[in-house]
This record gives C-alpha cells, sequence and structure tokens, in this order.
C-alpha cells in the first residue's frame, strides 16, 4: 500500500521560506540600509578629517613663514640698531677722547707751567735752604 507522502519537509521548507522573507523584509534590508548609512558617514567623516588635516598643514606651513618673515624682520632690525648704537658709541668714544686729549693738554700746559716756575724759584729756595742748613749746622747765624 502506498502510504501519504511525509509533507514535514514541505512545512519547514515554507517555513524557512516565510522566515526567510519577513526577516528579509523586516531586518536585513533595513539592518543593511542602517550599515551603509553608517559607511556613508564613516566616509564623510574620513574626508572632513583629511580635508582637516590638509587645512591644519596649511595654516601651520603659513604660521612658519609668517614666523620666518617676522624673525628676518627683527633680525634687520636688530643689525641696524646694533648699527646705530655702534656709530652713536664711536661718536661719543671720539668726544671721550677729545675732551681727554684736551685735558691732557691742559695738565700738560699746566705741569710745564709749574716745573718753570718751580725751576726759577729753585735757586733761590736752594739758596734759602742752604744758609737754613749751615746754620743749624754751625749754630750761629750767618752774615748775609
Amino acid at each position: 500500500m502506498i502510504g501519504l507522502p511525509n509533507v514535514t519537509s514541505l512545512y519547514v521548507f515554507l517555513a524557512f521560506g516565510i522566515s526567510y522573507w519577513i526577516l528579509k523584509k523586516y531586518l536585513f534590508v533595513p539592518l543593511s540600509a542602517i550599515l551603509e548609512a553608517r559607511e556613508g558617514e564613516e566616509r564623510e567623516a574620513q574626508k572632513a578629517h583629511d580635508e582637516s588635516l590638509q587645512n591644519l598643514h596649511r595654516a601651520v606651513a603659513a604660521g612658519e613663514e609668517r614666523l620666518s618673515a617676522a624673525r628676518r624682520e627683527a633680525l634687520k632690525t636688530r643689525e641696524a640698531l646694533r648699527a646705530q648704537g655702534m656709530s652713536v658709541f664711536e661718536s661719543e668714544l671720539e668726544q671721550a677722547q677729545a675732551i681727554a686729549g684736551e685735558a691732557i693738554a691742559r695738565g700738560s700746559e699746566e705741569i710745564a707751567e709749574e716745573a718753570e716756575s718751580a725751576s726759577r724759584e729753585l735757586p733761590a729756595r736752594a739758596r734759602g735752604l742752604a744758609r737754613e742748613l749751615a746754620e743749624k749746622v754751625l749754630g750761629r747765624k750767618l752774615a748775609a
């Protein structure tokens, strides 16, 4: 006798198909859409990050260039001020040397005048001192 066919396999296939269709419609498609949207946002975020890095590198390069220009300008200013200071120093040094030369010349003149007056007075003072010494040694006053 021929028995009834076993339809459980058919029910399992049917249940699998229905489950797959429900899961696909309500789980797999929305989940894949969410994952694709997340990947798109990730790509956009990575692109924005790369752009901001490029902007940062450009800003750093521009800042370094401005800093370099400012250093060059400061160096030029410093050298100009140094040259100006050296010229002021040299002019003041020349003035001081001129003043010192004048003072030395005046001192030399005064010394020469005092030496001349001392040499004029020296014979008379020498005679006076010799006379005073002789009086002390002899113990009496000398006649003119």
